[in-house]
């Protein structure tokens, strides 16, 4: 059974308090709810949640990677404290289908606030209080080689950019060892840039991460815009062939209503075009939905071009209803 870990951080979420299908904009003020979100997590759900659909549905390739795969399989791994947030969070997960065994709990500290907004295209923004979260403690004090021992028997790890950008450059230093570590011995690792410049001291701080993470990436999920911004990519075969160069193996940009386009080190490559949304009611979680999704059925067995399109369909299905963490169960695939 191929186990996958999701590696990064989950805050406490701060919005506006409306109906998850609410077609509204949120306010700038007024009644707000508390709930949890990350990246990394996001993506983590989505996988749990495809992948009972893929299975449901038959949508498995005839000798699928996993035949066994359900919920408990998928772990998130990240630091959080010992306080009732901390607790309620993962008691969250669990109840989600997560394992949540790789949580480093650490006395004292606190997860990370952000607060969020969101316009009338559905369009996000953003006010965190993260400096101390705890997180960035997670490979503190040698818990990489303990976390390199625990990480032994999975099949898969992913990780983001916000992963990377919130450590040390020491404890950056040693989550890449970690992974490569694990790479060597048979663990695919997953990418998501997803770049946040306000995360990173600057720009070459993020590029060098980057150039480092790319060798040790089996598959690799960045968003064009965000290529863009930071690289100058001019289109999203650029960017593509960019990573493959850098060392990434499997390569799928994603540019929102646009084709998705992939390129691998085998030489496949190609565009598919999403399914046209009537209206984008929440961009939150596209791509964290896109990527698990993706995973989801890749670790089932199904190709590039019929994955990506059934994390198109998921994707659309989010950015359609207010909230990161939505209901898919009767998405057909």
């Amino acid at each position: 059974m191929t186990k996958t870990a999701f590696i990064g951080e989950c805050m406490i979420e701060i919005s506006a308090a409306s109906s998850s299908n609410s077609t509204e904009p949120s306010s700038a003020f007024g009644p707000a709810k508390l709930s949890y979100a990350g990246d990394t997590l996001n993506a983590a759900v989505y996988m749990a949640r495809a992948s009972k659909l893929i299975l449901q549905q038959g949508k498995t390739a005839p000798t699928p990677l996993d035949t066994a795969q359900n919920d408990a399989d998928i772990s998130y791994v990240t630091a959080l404290g010992t306080d009732p947030y901390s607790t309620a969070m993962i008691t969250a997960w669990q109840q989600d289908g997560l394992d949540a065994s790789l949580v480093r709990q650490i006395d004292g500290e606190l997860p990370g606030l952000y607060a969020i907004q969101t316009d009338n295209s559905g369009e996000r923004s953003f006010s965190y209080w993260r400096q101390n979260a705890a997180a960035k403690q997670l490979l503190k004090d040698g818990y990489e080689t303990v976390l390199t021992g625990k990480l032994a028997p999975y099949g898969m790890v992913y990780l983001s950019g916000i992963s990377l950008a919130i450590l040390s450059d020491a404890d950056r230093a040693k989550l890449f060892t970690m992974l490569a570590t694990l790479r060597q011995n048979g663990t695919r690792v997953c990418f998501d840039s997803n770049h946040r410049p306000r995360l990173w001291a600057d720009t070459t701080a993020a590029k060098n991460a980057y150039a480092t993470m790319a060798p040790l990436c089996d598959i690799l999920m960045p968003t064009f815009d965000d290529e863009a911004a930071l690289f100058g990519d001019e289109t999203p075969a650029d960017c593509a062939r960019r990573w493959l160069k850098a060392g990434a193996g499997e390569v799928i940009v994603k540019n929102g209503a646009q084709p998705s386009t992939y390129i691998t080190q085998t030489g496949e490559s190609g565009t598919v075009t999403p399914p046209k949304i009537d209206r984008v009611v929440d961009t939150t979680s596209a791509g964290d939905s896109f990527n698990g999704s993706y995973l989801a059925a890749r670790k089932n067995g199904i190709d590039i071009e019929n994955a990506i399109q059934i994390a198109q369909k998921v994707a659309g299905r989010v950015i359609g209803t207010r909230g990161a963490l939505v209901d898919i169960d009767d998405l057909v695939l």
